[in-house]
């Protein structure tokens, strides 16, 4: 990845004089990421992926959410409230994990669900479930990868927060940030 082609060229000569490999051309998809090149840059997203998702957990016709999960939302362990099979929640919180890589707004709410692996109850799949109605609205969506400007100093921007002490039943906290690079997210959690 550069901006120069002859340093382009020239490295992946080296490396094909060092290992046995093949060149296959621009990155477009790897491991269920696709790469889509626009005229403001690059678009890392899980199109595909998304889609194929929605159709194994039989959500590929729900109506979209706007958020990935509501406003204040809380999940706590009803002893009383109905269980849900572990294995498929579990299914369902590992892919929404693996889309985190793609779409970090869905971080936050993926981390909530995941908390109740254990012992999934119905709303916690119902959270599950309104993450996945979340994604049949932003098909498509990813990280934009914008084009530098030769003459612009790159600048790196963080921002992060925390609730303090916001989970009822054990009162840990729940924190985030985010860092960008030249307009980019390179880092969250």
């Amino acid at each position: 990845m550069g901006g120069n082609k002859e340093d382009i060229t020239h490295f992946k000569q080296q490396m094909l004089d060092e290992f046995e490999m093949s060149d296959i051309g621009e990155l477009n998809y790897f491991l269920g990421i696709e790469f889509t090149k626009i005229k403001h840059g690059i678009i890392m997203h899980q199109t595909k992926y998304t889609q194929d998702l929605l159709k194994r957990f039989r959500m590929e016709n729900s109506n979209p959410a706007i958020t990935p999960a509501e406003a204040g939302l809380k999940l706590e362990s009803a002893p009383d409230e109905e269980f849900v099979n572990a294995t498929d929640y579990r299914r369902i919180v590992g892919s929404l994990r693996y889309l985190c890589n793609s779409i970090p707004d869905l971080s936050f709410s993926v981390g909530l669900i995941s908390r109740h692996m254990q012992d999934p109850k119905e709303s916690h799949m119902c959270a599950a479930k309104r993450i996945l109605r979340y994604l049949q609205g932003t098909i498509g969506s990813g990280i934009l990868f914008p084009h530098g400007k030769a003459d612009s100093e790159l600048q790196l921007v963080g921002y992060s927060d925390s609730d303090w002490c916001g989970d009822r039943s054990d009162r840990k906290s729940t924190a985030g940030y985010i860092f960008f690079l030249g307009g980019a997210p390179i880092s969250c959690k």
